[in-house]
């Protein structure tokens, strides 16, 4: 054990991190959670991360997704200050990508496989109300295509990873309200910020924690599992706020998963679950390894492999029927990266270098 380990706020200066690469094995943990979902002959077996976490492979994977943008998405603002440049990245690095799948989803993939006759098809209102999920900041995410994917086990969704968006773009603008409110009271109640900081993060988990115990006494699952989502955005912002006293330690994050079991059914679960996967995400993400730092010259294909997975996994069911666990999670991997590459290197990655570009040549 170090005698003065390193704190974050040392370890953050720089490109020096696994963060791409955490998010890239994360979209793929999600793909095999959705491959086991999704087939019709999937052996019976327990999810070791609900048995651990009380939590599903596939929502423990997005739990990190969701932690990472706390605590990269709360530097980002605070280093720039200028919540016109936030906005604007925000949405350079989540829309344009989102807008193709929507596209070929509606144009291409639905006329393609529905069963339905192409004019009766484009005439059903829900087509075109998929197209609304561009929006979002309307978290009732539209699932299904007239006639698409109707005789596969899991027919209610066309692409069941967009749900999560919203989600994080309200994290967004969550993050946004609350830099300017800690502005506001370092300018005008400097004497009273600590206080209402400390009344701020105590309500905070109150009511995280009274919320998450009552959906999971009334079984509403999918709204603990969002939840979750947005205890772990915040406690990621947390860590950043609090970088300069917080220390980066293995046996930290281990004394912390090693707890999961003993407190999983306690109240204060959902506060622990959070502080116990940022923590340990931001130890792993400084892990000083050059090797791991190579895949950050590759580029990040996570958000590409994340919502272009669904459909094409909906797509192999509808085409083989009988196909296994382990064939779909090969196949769809394979497919997806090739679809994840041509985004990052022919939408998202020029985008975001026009951006680049341009703030470079304003100053």
């Amino acid at each position: 054990m170090l005698i003065n380990p390193p704190k974050i706020s040392k370890l953050c200066i720089g490109s020096n991190n696994n963060f791409n690469l955490i998010r890239m094995l994360c979209a793929i943990g999600v793909l095999f959670a959705h491959s086991y979902v999704l087939v019709s002959n999937r052996p019976n077996i327990k999810d070791p991360f609900q048995l651990y976490f009380n939590i599903g492979m596939g929502t423990f994977f997005v739990t990190i997704f969701f932690s990472i943008s706390g605590f990269l998405i709360y530097r980002s603002l605070d280093r720039s200050h200028d919540l016109q440049h936030y906005v604007l990245a925000r949405s350079k690095r989540i829309f344009p990508a989102l807008s193709v799948v929507l596209l070929l989803t509606v144009f291409i993939l639905g006329p393609f496989i529905t069963e339905l006759d192409i004019v009766t098809y484009f005439s059903t209102p829900s087509t075109w109300q998929y197209l609304l999920n561009i929006n979002l900041l309307d978290i009732h995410t539209h699932f299904k295509l007239p006639g698409v994917f109707i005789e596969n086990p899991h027919s209610n969704s066309v692409n069941g990873s967009l749900w999560t968006l919203p989600i994080e773009t309200w994290m967004y603008v969550m993050t946004a309200l609350a830099f300017c409110l800690s502005g506001l009271t370092k300018h005008y109640l400097a004497h009273w910020q600590l206080h209402i900081k400390l009344t701020s993060l105590v309500c905070f988990i109150l009511i995280a924690c009274l919320t998450a115990k009552h959906f999971q006494n009334t079984h509403q699952f999918e709204k603990f599992d969002m939840l979750i989502f947005i205890c772990t955005f915040t406690v990621g912002s947390i860590l950043y706020k609090l970088r300069y006293r917080i220390p980066v330690m293995w046996s930290i994050a281990g004394l912390l998963l090693l707890g999961i079991p003993w407190l999983k059914d306690t109240l204060a679960y959902p506060i622990y679950y959070s502080l116990t996967i940022a923590y340990s995400v931001l130890v792993i993400a400084y892990l000083p390894c050059e090797k791991t730092h190579i895949y950050n010259r590759i580029g990040d294909y996570s958000y590409g492999v994340y919502i272009y997975a669904f459909p094409i996994q909906q797509t192999l069911v509808l085409f083989i029927p009988d196909i296994s666990f382990l064939t779909m999670f090969l196949a769809s991997l394979s497919i997806t990266l090739i679809f994840a590459t041509i985004s990052w290197h022919f939408i998202e990655s020029p985008i975001l270098n026009r951006r680049t570009s341009r703030k470079a040549q304003i100053k």
